[in-house]
């Protein structure tokens, strides 16, 4: 039973990812640590978020421009390889509860149609990917800092989906990498590994075939409903 509760809550999770380009991690990381200590989810999720990530990049490719985000890009890998480190000397229900405010914080300025106009220029894209880089290596929850970096370069729906796509596909292979050096992975993960993966994939594909008939706002307003409560079920747990 608890195997098919995972299934189901990674396949909310990358439905939601496959519709709009992020969101996984905010549905799936607070309902996971309720089963699941968080040295488990962060190095077992990078493997499902490449998997992910690499299908759906390969969707989107005709909508990527890597030069267009190299600093973004780069600065994330060196943001994930600090939270990777700092991973393992942080009070994890510290970890837990930031986690949750965060993502509580960043689902009420969505809510609000919050929307910071700007530039995408370099300085702008090395703090932003550092930030989300970090997050995402500490807690696989690099999305809400580069969302909100994106959406203030008001780019259409698809050119939004690819770029954060290969975004994630970028810091799940340094994941990979940094835990895998870690000796972070075990033989008794594959279990867990294959029922995050069955939900991840079959969840991705569904997002993605529906994101072109679905109002994405109306989605948009369910899914951060979702990642609200969440986050206060996460945050109490931790509490």
């Amino acid at each position: 039973m608890e195997y098919l509760i995972i299934i189901a809550i990674m396949f909310l999770g990358a439905c939601l990812q496959g519709i709009t380009g992020f969101g996984s991690g905010l549905i799936a990381v607070p309902l996971l640590t309720l089963l699941l200590p968080l040295t488990v989810i962060t190095p077992t999720l990078s493997v499902v978020n490449f998997v992910m990530a690499t299908y759906l990049a390969w969707a989107l490719r005709h909508h990527v421009r890597f030069k267009q985000w190299r600093a973004l890009l780069l600065s994330g890998i060196i943001g994930t390889l600090m939270g990777n480190y700092l991973l393992a000397y942080m009070r994890l229900d510290w970890l837990q509860m930031a986690m949750a405010i965060m993502i509580f914080l960043v689902a009420v300025l969505f809510w609000f149609g919050l929307q910071w106009r700007h530039q995408s220029g370099a300085p702008l894209q090395t703090m932003t990917g550092l930030l989300a880089g970090f997050s995402n290596g500490a807690l696989t929850l690099g999305g809400p800092p580069v969302v909100l970096f994106l959406t203030g370069n008001g780019l259409e729906r698809l050119a939004f989906r690819a770029t954060l796509t290969v975004f994630f596909w970028a810091l799940a292979v340094t994941n990979i990498i940094s835990f895998g050096v870690q000796g972070r992975y075990q033989l008794e993960q594959l279990t867990l590994l294959a029922s995050l993966l069955v939900g991840a994939i079959s969840g991705a594909w569904l997002g993605h075939k529906v994101s072109g008939y679905l109002s994405e706002l109306l989605f948009r307003k369910i899914s951060l409903i979702l990642v609200m409560v969440a986050s206060a079920i996460a945050f109490w747990g931790a509490f």
